[in-house]
């Protein structure tokens, strides 16, 4: 038997208000690649992995952003840490989501106090805007939901980053990974998976998935109309 050792320690870092598809797609192929069972149609499974839920509190957090007019199924996750008790990390996934322009500077300082510490960062859809947010996109190339375009990449803390358009997802650098909207999470961590653990370990997982991933990072059907938004601050 043969298995993978790191990185092995994730984390999940919710809000209110978090997108429900850019947290569970990228957590299903996580999930298949870490299970035993993965052997059946792959040599290799990543084992004695965890996943840390982290929130700001230690509340049940729902998708469902406060005060929502309108139907919501609204259900609930209960975070297993707070930003005070969360353990080390080797890659923390931060979803977007309605709630995102919500989430407190609180919550901020601590992604800049944990980073250095992190081998790994990926940001779905305008979970970018939190890496902004906190500096951590600075001098680097990314990419969000691009129904949210023109709202993330105008705000002053987005001037000193480049924002890709044409792009299903972006490796800013060797530890940030940037995807865009929604679904586009699950295709950048299987393409995250490719990189750090192998092409076949995330074939296998497609196939488990039954899931046909879009493996072109600069190829977005949905940025149509839209332009890079180049740094306007260094």
């Amino acid at each position: 038997m043969l298995s993978i050792k790191e990185p092995t320690k994730f984390g999940l870092l919710l809000y209110p208000g978090f997108e429900v598809l850019d947290v569970f797609g990228p957590l299903e192929a996580l999930n298949v690649i870490s299970r035993e069972d993965f052997l059946k149609i792959s040599p290799v499974y990543i084992e004695n992995v965890s996943l840390s839920i982290i929130a700001e509190t230690m509340e049940p957090v729902s998708p469902g952003k406060p005060g929502m007019a309108g139907s919501s199924l609204a259900q609930k996750i209960t975070p297993e840490y707070t930003l005070e008790n969360a353990p080390d990390l080797d890659v923390l996934l931060i979803p977007g989501g309605l709630g995102s322009d919500d989430v407190p500077d609180v919550v901020i300082q601590w992604l800049r106090n944990i980073f250095p510490n992190l081998q790994y960062l990926i940001t779905v859809c305008t979970g970018a805007d939190l890496a902004a947010r906190a500096g951590l996109l600075n001098g680097l190339r990314a990419t969000t939901n691009k129904m949210a375009w023109k709202w993330v990449t105008s705000k002053p803390t987005s001037r000193k980053t480049y924002w890709v358009a044409d792009a299903r997802w972006v490796k800013g650098s060797p530890k940030i990974w940037t995807t865009s909207g929604v679904s586009a999470g699950t295709d950048g961590v299987i393409a995250w998976i490719e990189e750090i653990y192998g092409a076949d370990l995330a074939t296998n997982a497609c196939t488990w998935m039954e899931y046909i991933r879009d493996s072109k990072p600069n190829c977005d059907p949905f940025s149509k109309g839209l332009h890079d938004v180049p740094p306007t601050e260094t």
